[in-house]
């Protein structure tokens, strides 16, 4: 936190900040979660009332010594109004001065900690000063094939470590969300909520390797302990273990002394081959190599059956293949009993849980999803991964967006570098018609390297530029990101004068002839579903309700072949969609997806009724 009176409780409207637990409170003691960023930003506008603050002074007081966008702020700022209730009429609290900075601009009263009650300070609370983030090994071999090796040394011990009790280790998908950035330790820290990082490093000669790892302080950026270890690759196992020890070890010196002096555990399999295809499984990030990845997971499985780490991977790849409507070798039968006979030996596995959850949500069995959900964040509250999915193709697919919101933010504050889940978070706050906050994650997920095109990202952003009445702008920005079916001039042409029309008010029935004309060209199964969901809001917002109907029930029907519904239906929810929900056919969709005996037991969704058995949209 910026300097200042270390045991200062600043007072404003209502709220507490009580500098030394680094919290946010209500007055009634009410804890409101924030990022540390997001501390250090209320900090300083604190202890600085009435004062108009430069955005670079801003900047160079939250991240010192680190060069970050301007948008970084605005992101934090935005997160801060949102906490305290700063709608977007009158500013109560935080002002912006265009061109200039920030004002906070209620009044603060400064007491002490001694003259303020402080309440207990949990581990959820605070960052926790027993926390290690394991980041990505680096590949210092010289042989990019064994990316997988440096990758997988820091996922075990991740693993072994998180076992641990009273220590706070983030997720894989946490920490690698700074694979390949090359940023300041001390942000990586702040960013994950954590007192120390280890990092290393792996080289190889031949049977043997070097693994050198460093424990860093996330606050000064000092190294605390380091090492080298030369082992050969077949004692991978002892290494990792005799890693752990040495970690340990650092710890109980450096930190409070009170950390478990001793280890143990099994490694993970015994067939040593069978452990490498599942390094290399993981290591696998394209969708294009998903197949070779799960292939790699089902050889491990044969060399060990009882290898559970593998057959939580096997049930998550294949739940995210039907996300992404990969073709698999399994029947979705097959992957759901494959899955339970997995839970059967490991009822504690998040994975497996999840990976349920994942099938059920496109079986349309919401509340065995829920169910299944519920039970990996009971299992692992620690995986960003299972926030989003569940807030993404559960909440947001059956109406709640707002809880969907919810979902992604948890999501976010476990893995704040993670661009899936930014990405994620642009088109959430796009539904909920928060553009501000949207625009803002976009462009962070631009900032971190995501191409402006990509789906979902550039729907997003052209649907607020349309909100906006930017609509040529609009048309730039999903042209952009057009499949090659779709990207030929016919295809391009169609698409200006979509948006040609939604600008102008003008000119509907010409843009829907030209899409009916786009839509017969593309065969039915060749077309992405992303654009068939393009085109039922494009049919919609035009007022061709006969045609995006349509494109619904071929889309349904393609799913039904693979025994789903499909996954991710949270567009549906969408303001534009209104006449579509309030059409009569609506109802009739709804039960084909299921959604009907999941509002029966959860209510209905936002701004809807349930009345006599059908849904009213408002």
């Amino acid at each position: 936190m910026p300097e200042g009176r270390r045991d200062a409780v600043y007072e404003f409207g209502g709220f507490r900040l009580l500098a030394a637990q680094r919290r946010l409170t209500r007055a009634n003691g009410t804890v409101i979660e924030l990022t540390p960023k997001a501390l250090d930003t209320l900090h300083f506008l604190v202890r600085h009332p009435g004062e108009l603050l430069d955005k670079t002074a801003l900047m160079a007081a939250v991240w010192p010594n680190v060069v970050v966008e301007e948008n970084n702020l605005n992101q934090v700022v935005s997160a801060l109004r949102r906490a305290l209730g700063d709608g977007s009429g009158e500013r109560r609290f935080i002002v912006t001065v265009p061109g200039r900075g920030y004002q906070f601009v209620a009044p603060v009263r400064i007491t002490t900690a001694t003259e303020a009650p402080v309440e207990a300070v949990t581990p959820a609370q605070t960052a926790p000063r027993r926390s290690v983030a394991v980041l990505p090994f680096v590949n210092m071999t010289g042989d990019t094939a064994k990316e997988y090796f440096s990758d997988g040394m820091a996922e075990e011990l991740i693993h072994i470590l998180a076992r641990i009790p009273g220590l706070k280790v983030p997720s894989r998908t946490s920490a690698f969300a700074y694979k390949g950035r090359n940023l300041d330790v001390r942000e990586i820290a702040r960013d994950l909520d954590v007192s120390t990082i280890l990092e290393g490093s792996v080289r190889s000669a031949g049977e043997r390797i070097r693994v050198t790892a460093q424990l860093i302080d996330g606050a000064s950026g000092f190294h605390l302990w380091s090492e080298n270890y030369d082992r050969n690759f077949g004692d991978v196992f002892e290494l990792q273990d005799e890693l752990a020890r040495a970690i340990m070890s650092a710890l109980r010196l450096t930190l409070d002394g009170s950390m478990p002096a001793a280890i143990n555990r099994s490694p993970p399999t015994r067939d040593l081959e069978a452990y490498h295809l599942y390094l290399r499984a993981m290591a696998i990030g394209s969708v294009a190599h998903m197949p070779e990845a799960l292939g790699m997971l089902e050889q491990a499985l044969t060399r060990d059956p009882g290898f559970a780490r593998a057959r939580g991977a096997l049930a998550n790849l294949r739940s995210m293949a039907l996300v992404l409507d990969v073709p698999l070798t399994h029947t979705l039968a097959e992957t759901e009993q494959d899955a339970l006979r997995y839970l059967q030996d490991d009822d504690h596995s998040a994975a497996t849980h999840a990976a349920l959850g994942v099938i059920y949500a496109a079986q349309g069995r919401w509340l065995a999803s829920r169910k299944h959900f519920e039970s990996a964040i009971g299992a692992d509250n620690t995986d960003p991964l299972i926030f989003q999915s569940y807030g993404l193709l559960v909440l947001g697919s059956t109406g709640f967006l707002r809880r969907y919101v919810e979902a992604s933010l948890n999501a976010h504050r476990l893995a704040p570098g993670w661009v899936v889940n930014n990405m994620n978070l642009a088109v959430a706050h796009t539904l909920v018609n928060e553009a501000e906050t949207a625009r803002q994650y976009a462009e962070l997920c631009i900032n971190l390297g995501a191409p402006r095109a990509t789906p979902p990202l550039c729907d997003a952003l052209c649907q607020l530029a349309l909100r906006a009445q930017r609509s040529d702008e609009a048309a730039e920005i999903i042209i952009a990101g057009l499949p090659p079916q779709m990207g030929d001039s016919k295809g391009i042409a169609a698409v200006r004068r979509v948006f040609a029309a939604l600008g102008s008010g003008s000119g509907a029935a010409a843009a829907v002839k030209a899409l009916d004309a786009a839509r017969a060209r593309l065969e039915a199964d060749a077309w992405s579903q992303i654009m068939k969901r393009r085109f039922m809001l494009w049919y919609t917002q035009l007022g061709a309700l006969e045609q995006s109907f349509a494109v619904a029930t071929e889309s349904l029907d393609h799913f039904a072949r693979a025994g789903t519904v499909g996954t991710a239906w949270a567009f549906l929810w969408m303001t534009e969609m209104l006449p579509f929900r309030r059409d009569e056919r609506f109802q009739a969709l709804c039960r084909r997806m299921g959604f009907f005996d999941f509002w029966q037991h959860s209510g209905p969704p936002e701004n809807c009724t349930l009345e006599g058995g059908r849904l009213l949209c408002h």
